[in-house]
């Protein structure tokens, strides 16, 4: 026995001795129903048993109080009785249980054989009781039925010379369930002992009992926590924690209360087990969640206030519940409570009670998220208002990114919307599903009893039509919507029109578009804009879509700057923040363009807009493409892809493809590319920007392949393509450089020669560009201009900073310096080619430290790249400097050596200055190769490995 029980029990042995002395003794042992008084009963029955004292015992239940005389029943079944009272006894009951009546067991008159029974059942334990002293123990006498009831008072009448004691154990509960049973027996002089729930260190007894060991002082005040002393679900909570550590110091120090199915069943026990006032109430908090009041927990469970009121109270005292910090709530003592409570309930019964909240919610002019979400827990709605109400709870979590909830609330909508309103609920939900899903977004849209058209829809709407169209390659469509949409003139979604216009020019390029041309005045048609800041950011989006045609590399990455530093992520921006980012791609600006890139993708991320994340995935890949990173982009290509389904991506399924086309084939997969061919396409994509990089990509996989005419073929409609999208300008497709090099491969050195004149004619060509077409034209002129071509074409690249592309003029430049009889420097240039290939597909460091573990040999000390000449040049250089000529002769592009140094580019571009000028060297091609191979030393300058 615990010793917070042992006066209890000390008190109950004082009146067994007071009994045994010819003096009837009553008492009544008062308590929660898991307080601890059954545990108390059985210690003194078992005390009582070994004095020689006869024990009957009992425990009522709510279920069995129609069952007329059971106590009784179990009391003369008790171990110990003569045979002959008992089967005396069983004689005289059986006409009692035939003569009761149904209904309140609450003392009701006993007549006839009911009453002659009673009589002449206390008659026999009066007779026991002359015996030996008699000890009746009753648990739960709250739940007893209404003859034994009869019987226990009328004994408690005739006992006071008899050695009789009675224990009744009973539920403090201020509204008694047996009331008149109660006032009648406490007329009588009885004994009272109260049980409290358990303090702490009773709690950390009891933990140390039943695990035999001295509990954590911490995990002693979790398990308070959880229980508040209620000794049976600290039982409850021992048993998981035994099973959920098995094999460990569960209760040892550092341990931590384990919250299983024991201690959440022993929760359901006890609720069950109570007065269903309990039970309802504790419902309807598990629905209306935690930090629920009285005054809405009763309208939802039919009870009055104040009955609420005390009945909440009842659950704080049992352990169930605990007052929130804002006074006059509750909450559940863990979460996991309200859960299992509810999960107990049939399906049927969890939507009424949520269907109930719901409207209460409503009356009470609750937010429409609240409301929203008991409609979504009982997974239907009941009455008109619920659509409008859906809606608007759609369109707040769509707000608060969380699009999977606003599609539940709208697919509910839709299901209870009146005639007519089908549309709109059809539109809300292919807006809300296009951030995770645009294949449901087009499904819904399929779904309409009619096809939309621009005209009929709201500028919203509309919006929303145009994207799909857009990504669908339905180019009618968009451009009918986006006329519209322009022609409104609403101030407030000038935004939207901007990034819907210039997504359009994303895809389509600007054929068929020349009537639209930004202004200064802040829209298409000269307008002006009531919202200063909106036509700012939209004004610079307009001019985004129109730079790539008219404008400089400079221009355009300023205004890229500006729409980025302006921009909130969001479904209308998404192509915006593309556009902007492959601006700076292209413009030169590659740091600026990974760092927004980076920010946006884990934005988002963090926002889980499966979408969006794609499609920055695809971006960033993109960007390492160009600049030879071939393992960033087959990792992001690839995981952007598989993000979505393919039918998910309609016509842009052209981005993520052509980088992987590409990648791939440069990395000498073809497999990979072979299965990514077979991937069907929507016709559609061969009418966008999407088609085009497709077909480029493709034609590169035929070359490597030794299919040059079908790669001819490819790159010849990649021209067409690209003029009737009026991209062929710029850095978007450099598609002759690709042309030429399939009819070098042909042996058309002529059509080559002309195709790379037409290609370095280009206005605004990129660094990157021009150095592939001078790397080609030198393969196709005469040998004593091979050198100085891909000199230049070398200066470039190195600018671009594209490590396969340099790879590869420095491969061809090898092979020009060995014809010439500079084998020492072909070797060097050969090595730097290969390093740097390796580096496009592993880290550049461990691919300099191959490089010289395949060398092996002792190294020519009298060559321009030996030791000694090395050690005589780098003496030149300061410490900061000698680290970057390390890395530039390791083949890092200046980013990235400025990120592995922590300074800026613009201070590696310096020290290279500094670098070229004390060695007497041009370009980065030319400093000595060895330097690849040196390492820090312990004093802080590199060493020679």
């Amino acid at each position: 026995m615990l010793l917070e029980y042992i006066d209890a029990l000390n008190y109950l042995k004082g009146q067994l001795s007071a009994t045994g002395a010819g003096r009837g003794r009553l008492l009544i042992v008062n308590g929660g129903l898991t307080s601890g008084k059954a545990e108390l009963l059985q210690e003194f029955t078992a005390h009582a048993d070994r004095l020689g004292t006869f024990c009957l015992t009992a425990t009522a239940a709510r279920g069995h109080q129609g069952l007329q005389a059971d106590v009784v029943d179990q009391l003369f079944h008790s171990r110990g009785l003569p045979v002959g009272t008992t089967e005396h006894v069983a004689e005289l009951l059986s006409p009692a249980v035939v003569a009761a009546r149904p209904g309140n067991p609450d003392l009701e008159s006993l007549t006839g054989d009911g009453a002659r029974a009673v009589r002449d059942t206390c008659a026999a334990l009066l007779r026991l009781s002359r015996e030996r002293p008699l000890v009746i123990g009753v648990d739960d006498v709250q739940f007893a039925d209404a003859f034994s009831l009869q019987l226990l008072l009328y004994l408690s009448r005739r006992m006071e010379s008899a050695r009789i004691m009675i224990v009744l154990s009973k539920w403090d509960w201020t509204q008694p369930t047996l009331p008149r049973f109660h006032a009648e027996i406490t007329r009588h002089p009885h004994g009272w002992i109260r049980l409290m729930p358990l303090s702490e260190h009773g709690t950390a007894e009891l933990i140390a009992r039943r695990t035999e060991r001295q509990p954590d002082p911490g995990l002693v005040a979790a398990y308070y926590e959880l229980t508040g002393g209620n000794p049976k679900l600290v039982d409850a909570l021992i048993e998981d924690q035994r099973i959920g550590a098995a094999g460990t110091s569960g209760h040892g120090p550092g341990a931590a209360p384990t919250v299983g199915s024991g201690y959440l069943q022993a929760v359901l026990a006890c609720l069950y087990r109570w007065d269903p006032q309990l039970l309802a109430v504790a419902e309807a908090l598990a629905v209306l969640g935690d930090e629920g009041d009285a005054v809405p927990l009763s309208r939802l469970c039919g009870l009055s206030v104040d009955t609420t009121e005390l009945v909440l109270r009842t659950l704080v005292t049992e352990a169930l519940l605990t007052t929130g910090p804002t006074a006059g709530r509750y909450r559940f003592r863990h979460p996991a409570m309200g859960r299992t409570l509810l999960n107990s309930l049939s399906e049927a019964e969890r939507a009424e009670l949520h269907l109930r909240a719901a409207e209460l919610l409503h009356q009470q002019g609750s937010g429409a998220r609240p409301v929203a979400r008991h409609f979504a827990e009982a997974g239907t709605v009941a009455a008109g208002w619920s659509t409008g109400v859906l809606r608007e709870a759609a369109e707040q979590a769509l707000a608060h990114d969380d699009s999977t909830t606003a599609v539940r609330y709208l697919e509910l909508a839709l299901d209870a919307c009146p005639p007519g309103a089908e549309q709109a609920v059809r539109m809300a939900l292919a807006r809300a599903s296009w951030r995770t899903s645009p294949a449901v977004s087009g499904l819904h849209l399929a779904s309409l009893p009619r096809r939309p058209v621009p005209e009929a829809l709201g500028r919203r709407d509309t919006a929303t039509l145009v994207r799909h169209a857009l990504w669908q390659g339905d180019a009618e469509t968009a451009a009918h919507g986006l006329k519209l949409l322009e022609a409104s003139g609403a101030a407030m979604e000038d935004r939207t029109t901007a990034c819907l216009r210039l997504a359009e020019r994303w895809v389509y390029g600007t054929a068929g578009n020349e009537e639209y041309r930004p202004t200064a005045s802040g829209n298409a048609r000269g307008t002006e804009a009531s919202d200063g800041a909106s036509s700012s950011w939209a004004q610079a989006v307009r001019d985004l879509a129109a730079l790539p045609a008219r404008g400089s590399a400079e221009q355009a990455n300023a205004t890229a700057r500006h729409v980025l530093e302006n921009c909130h992520l969001d479904d209308a921006s998404l192509e915006t923040v593309g556009v902007a980012i492959l601006t700076l791609l292209h413009g030169g600006e590659t740091d600026t363009a990974v760092a927004w890139c980076d920010t946006m993708r884990e934005e988002a991320a963090g926002r889980e807009a499966t979408t969006w994340l794609a499609m920055l995935e695809c971006v960033r890949a993109a960007i390492a493409l160009q600049h030879g990173d071939l393992a960033t982009a087959v990792r992001l290509a690839g995981s952007g892809y598989e993000r979505l389904p393919a039918s998910a991506w309609g016509v842009f399924i052209g981005f993520p493809l052509s980088v992987l086309l590409l990648v791939n084939t440069a990395l000498d997969s073809h497999r990979a590319v072979t299965e990514l061919l077979r991937q069907v396409v929507p016709e559609a994509m061969f009418d966008t920007v999407w088609g085009l990089h497709y077909l480029q990509a493709r034609g590169h996989h035929h070359l490597a392949t030794d299919r040059a005419l079908s790669a001819v073929s490819d790159f010849r409609a990649c021209g067409d393509l690209a003029e009737r999208l009026n991209l062929d300008h710029r850095a978007l497709c450099p598609w002759r450089n690709d042309l030429a090099l399939a009819n070098l491969r042909l042996g058309r050195t002529v059509l080559a020669l002309q195709l790379l004149t037409e290609q370095l004619e280009q206005p605004g060509l990129s660094p990157r560009d021009k150095g592939v077409a001078l790397r080609l034209l030198a393969a196709c002129s005469e040998p004593e201009r091979r050198r100085e071509l891909l000199e230049r074409a070398i200066d470039q690249l190195e600018r671009a900073e594209d490590r396969l592309e340099l790879s590869r003029a420095l491969a061809e430049m090898s092979h020009v310096l060995h014809e010439s009889g500079q084998s020492d420097r072909a070797r060097s240039m050969a090595r730097r080619a290969a390093q740097g290939t390796r580096v496009c597909q592993t880290d550049g460091e461990a691919a300099a430290a191959g490089e010289q573990d395949r060398e092996g040999a002792a190294p020519n000390r009298t060559a321009p790249g030996s030791p000694v000449v090395l050690l005589s040049a780098t003496e030149q250089l300061s410490e900061a400097e000698l680290r970057v000529a390390v890395l530039a002769a390791r083949g890092h592009t200046n980013r990235e050596i400025s990120g592995q140094l922590f300074i800026t580019v613009s201070t590696v571009e310096q020290h290279l200055t500094r670098i070229y000028r004390k060695l007497g060297v041009t370009r980065r091609s030319n400093l000595p190769t060895q330097l690849a191979h040196w390492r820090e030393s312990t004093e802080g300058r590199p060493a020679l490995d």
